[in-house]
């Protein structure tokens, strides 16, 4: 359903904004929250991302504590900042790290990279430069579902 907010050849020509990736969760049900580096800074971003990745309960198995976390975490940073090729992309986070200050990015191109860990600070760094299409910083998401059953299910 990526037609509810751009036209899919645009999307394939120029790929999309941090707005138009704020409609399209917004067409699928999901509350957004867009956050920037200038509205958020990098002790916000590690808050963010220790309530999306370390929330836990007790309701695992054999001892084990699942995440009771219902928000997930999208990043749109600069590839260039980490070294690698490209520029502006969008990928989820997995896990943090809270002895080395990682986070975990499973890459969406995973032909290009692996899911990989990276520092915190240098992931913040990336969301730093400029989106020329916008004039604007990338950013993070937060992302979820508030149609929610009370028993933990998603609705059917």
């Amino acid at each position: 359903m990526l037609n509810c907010c751009v036209d899919l050849n645009e999307v394939k020509s120029t790929g999309i904004t941090l707005n138009t990736f704020v409609c399209l969760a917004r067409c699928q049900g999901l509350k957004v929250e867009l956050h920037r580096p200038s509205n958020a800074s990098l002790d916000d971003f590690r808050s963010s991302v220790r309530r999306v990745c370390l929330e836990t309960t007790d309701e695992g198995e054999n001892d084990i504590p699942i995440s009771r976390s219902l928000t997930f975490m999208v990043v749109s940073y600069s590839r260039r900042i980490l070294g690698q090729t490209g520029d502006g992309h969008f990928s989820p986070l997995a896990a943090y790290d809270a002895s080395s200050d990682e986070v975990l990015v499973l890459d969406t191109a995973r032909f290009k990279y692996c899911p990989h860990w990276v520092s915190l600070e240098l992931l913040y760094a990336a969301m730093l430069p400029v989106d020329v299409s916008t004039n604007l910083s990338r950013g993070y998401f937060l992302l979820s579902y508030p149609g929610r059953r009370g028993d933990g299910c998603l609705p059917t």
